[in-house]
């Protein structure tokens, strides 16, 4: 069934001026990329900004190490069948230390990964027990909890909820793999 493309990249050009103003907040720190969930958020300046900067916080400045943070991505965007995002972090989360056999288990959801470390295991199982319940067991967030702390255990789920975000807003506008224009 071919389904009518509700996705289209923007030339800064093409923007108002507030809209160009956050298009260059986006694209300065990338090199003049702009990824293409904020080619669909700029229609929205306030919102494009506001996410830029949760997703800059849930990437880089939670008591995660980079190799964590791209796991958790890959699972959401697994999760939610976001394969824009899951195409995109792939790479990202092998140069990060994700094992291939683990990132392709996640992209093919036939089978858990196997996990050398209690770290990668319990954010794989609290993400897809989430995913699977609508909720986590006592027992779980406990285990979490013990491991992470407190803190921790509130990033990772704001990790979760930020990506799930972006899959369900990729999901939306049908965004497919490829590579973002300046």
């Amino acid at each position: 069934m071919n389904q009518p493309e509700r996705y289209s990249e923007f030339a800064r050009t093409e923007l108002t001026p507030d809209q160009q103003a956050v298009f260059d907040a986006i694209a300065a720190p990338r090199g003049g990329q702009v990824p293409a969930p904020f080619h669909v958020l700029i229609e929205s300046p306030e919102l494009a900004l506001l996410t830029q900067a949760l997703g800059a916080y849930c990437r880089y400045r939670t008591g995660f190490e980079p190799r964590l943070s791209e796991l958790i991505v890959l699972i959401v965007s697994a999760q939610w069948g976001a394969d824009y995002e899951f195409s995109l972090h792939a790479p990202i989360a092998k140069k990060a230390g994700v094992p291939e056999a683990t990132i392709e288990a996640i992209g093919a959801r036939k089978r858990p990964p196997q996990f050398d470390d209690a770290e990668s295991k319990l954010i794989y199982d609290f993400a897809t027990t989430f995913f699977a319940q609508n909720e986590i067991p006592d027992a779980l967030f406990e285990e979490a909890v013990a491991l992470f702390g407190r803190r921790r255990v509130v990033e990772l789920t704001g990790v979760i909820g930020y990506y799930s975000s972006l899959a369900i807003l990729l999901r939306i506008f049908r965004v497919i793999p490829g590579e973002p224009r300046p």
